[in-house]
């Protein structure tokens, strides 16, 4: 008897979830103030018009962690970043920007309802499994989760990309997972097109470093100010110091079809004690398995170079 779960059937998924030329219509999940990797990672998307239209962006629940300790107050932050980063960009307006769960999934695994979560669940029943909308996820998977729940046909008409648990011989007790294990394990048992994007050993290798940045962006812009500063403040010292962008690998792997390795593999079960496990019959995923560090970089740093200079007194209300 056919699982619930493979109604999409694997040459189905693997079609969707294999490389697609042209212009990729996204939306992009991401709790944009947990750290500093979100922000070249939004606006790695929006200055990258020639391979995405974005569409919409939600702001994801963040806490646990020296910056918020509540959900709620996480995804306020997040909001409020999201809206400062589309103004360093010369992007304010270019999209909706929604806001997402103020809470973690209970443990009934019910859908938390969000403005987030309501226009990805309608959104996405628009597109189709030829014309899917891709959905890059670079938090916690709540607002996604939510919306898979409200309408489970969505899932045939969607990717997701999620940054989420480490390498499947490691392990997915990861910040984006181990926030909402619930949502996680929705996202990974859904049958939802996904590619697997991993913390260790694949983002891990997104590193840059203060004299890096100074040197491809710095005195460019105030987009590339904001970068720069916001780097600098994350690390005490700097001296022969690495800053981890992992978030960037997200959206890096969707540039270019040169710049990333994917395997399809079975998906793995999240346990409730955040380990992998395997079941052999479930259903197909793609899992990133290596990126080319310097060409993403390279062209991500490209572009946000590029961004036309403000005038003094835009800079000032940007910063």
């Amino acid at each position: 008897m056919e699982r619930k779960e493979d109604r999409i059937g694997n040459n189905v998924r693997i079609g969707m979830l294999g490389w697609r030329d042209g212009i990729l219509d996204t939306v992009l999940d991401t709790d944009a103030a947990t750290e500093v990797d979100d922000p070249f990672a939004i606006s790695y998307l929006l200055l990258s018009p020639e391979r995405f239209s974005v569409k919409a962006i939600y702001a994801a629940p963040f806490a646990m962690n020296e910056r918020a300790q509540d959900p709620g107050t996480g995804m306020e932050m997040s909001y409020q970043e999201i809206l400062h980063v589309m103004r360093l960009c010369r992007k304010e307006g270019h999209c909706a920007v929604l806001k997402g769960s103020g809470r973690w999934m209970g443990e009934d695994k019910a859908a938390v309802d969000s403005p987030a979560a309501d226009d990805l669940a309608t959104r996405a029943m628009g597109y189709s499994r030829k014309h899917p909308l891709y959905v890059v996820a670079i938090g916690a998977g709540t607002n996604i989760a939510s919306a898979l729940l409200k309408q489970p046909e969505m899932k045939d008409r969607i990717v997701v990309v999620w940054l989420a648990g480490n390498e499947f011989h490691d392990s997915p007790n990861v910040y984006n997972i181990y926030q909402d294990v619930r949502a996680a394990q929705v996202i990974f048992d859904s049958g939802v097109p996904l590619i697997h994007v991993p913390c260790n050993h694949v983002t891990s290798h997104m590193i840059t470093s203060v004299p890096e940045l100074e040197s491809c962006i710095g005195n460019k812009n105030a987009l590339c100010d904001y970068l720069i500063r916001s780097v600098k403040e994350y690390g005490k010292d700097h001296f022969a110091w690495g800053k981890t962008i992992w978030d960037l690998g997200a959206v890096g792997c969707l540039v270019n079809r040169e710049w990333s390795r994917m395997e399809y593999t079975d998906a793995p079960i999240i346990t409730d004690q955040l380990t992998w496990s395997r079941d052999y019959g479930r259903r197909l995923i793609g899992n990133i398995r290596s990126l080319d560090r310097d060409a993403i970089f390279r062209d991500a740093f490209t572009k946000m170079g590029a961004v036309a200079a403000a005038s003094d007194e835009q800079t000032l209300n940007f910063v």
